[in-house]
């Protein structure tokens, strides 16, 4: 189970609802008690929030011709994974995308293979 499922789980006990099936919990259930209300409030406060992921500036935008020469020239030369990526601002995702695009390498699986 990862954190996020975890946390939402506790939160919703912590509300006095069955996280399962969204019913309200017993007033008599032991997720009712104030101290245990206070112990899911405390250990969630501790939880920190998930980091959110990075996303590069170019990532979505078109590549222009100019981009594609570069890369081209860019991976001809043997240069990394994140050289290109940074140059870019790209994903690596988006570089090997390109990369299969103007046929400089046949799958997203050879370009994990043979760039680094």
């Amino acid at each position: 189970m990862d954190l996020t499922r975890a946390k939402e789980l506790l939160s919703e006990l912590a509300d006095g609802i069955n996280p399962l099936t969204g019913e309200l919990l017993p007033d008599d259930s032991v997720c009712n008690q104030a101290e245990i209300v206070r112990a899911f409030h405390t250990v969630l406060a501790a939880i920190p929030a998930p980091k959110e992921k990075y996303i590069p500036p170019n990532a979505g935008k078109p590549w222009t011709s100019e981009d594609d020469e570069k890369l081209s020239q860019m991976y001809d030369a043997g240069s990394t994974k994140k050289d290109m990526c940074s140059y870019f601002q790209r994903t690596e995702g988006a570089i090997a995308a390109r990369l299969v695009h103007i046929g400089k390498v046949q799958s997203r699986e050879e370009y994990r293979i043979k760039v680094r």
